[in-house]
């Protein structure tokens, strides 16, 4: 794509989705910036996200994510890679929703486990974490996801092929 394009778009969806893998890749498409918000966080609070929760708390990093969605109006067009919880706030999808588009990332129940099953660095998917307890907050967050401006499922797909979709996505909306 030649122009950029003009509004912020957020990728949602659960943990291993590839919102991080597919942002990067739909930025260059859209020829705008890529930020992972929870790299941000992490920047910020100068400690790992698996540090922020077990020290402060998953209400403390949810109140980080509220925070950093506030301070986006000030910036130029972007593509953000979002924690799987920050649909979880009205807050955050009314943000969201105000400074461009929301793209959920739709993985299937066995797609993401399988992603998951090797995860070292996520705080909700500990070793002794038990997968029903997972499946039932991703079935959870499914109302909030649903709610996107474009669902693009993942299942076998490459991370190209999730960034095209979502390219073609924002181009045939507008």
């Amino acid at each position: 794509m030649s122009k950029e394009y003009l509004k912020s778009v957020f990728l949602t969806g659960f943990m291993g989705a590839g919102k991080s893998t597919a942002g990067q890749l739909t930025a260059d498409l859209l020829n705008i910036p890529f930020f992972d918000l929870d790299e941000r966080i992490v920047q910020r609070e100068k400690r790992s996200i698996a540090s922020i929760f077990a020290e402060d708390g998953e209400e403390y990093f949810r109140n980080c994510e509220t925070d950093l969605l506030g301070e986006l109006k000030d910036e130029p067009a972007a593509v953000y890679a979002t924690g799987g919880g920050i649909v979880a706030r009205e807050v955050n999808r009314e943000a969201m929703a105000s400074l461009g588009k929301i793209v959920y990332l739709s993985a299937s129940w066995p797609t993401l486990q399988e992603r998951l099953r090797s995860s070292v660095d996520r705080p909700l998917v500990a070793q002794e974490k038990n997968w029903d307890e997972l499946k039932t907050l991703w079935g959870e967050r499914q109302t909030f996801y649903s709610e996107a401006d474009i669902i693009v499922s993942v299942d076998g797909l490459t991370p190209m092929e999730i960034a095209q979709n979502i390219h073609d996505g924002l181009i045939i909306k507008e």
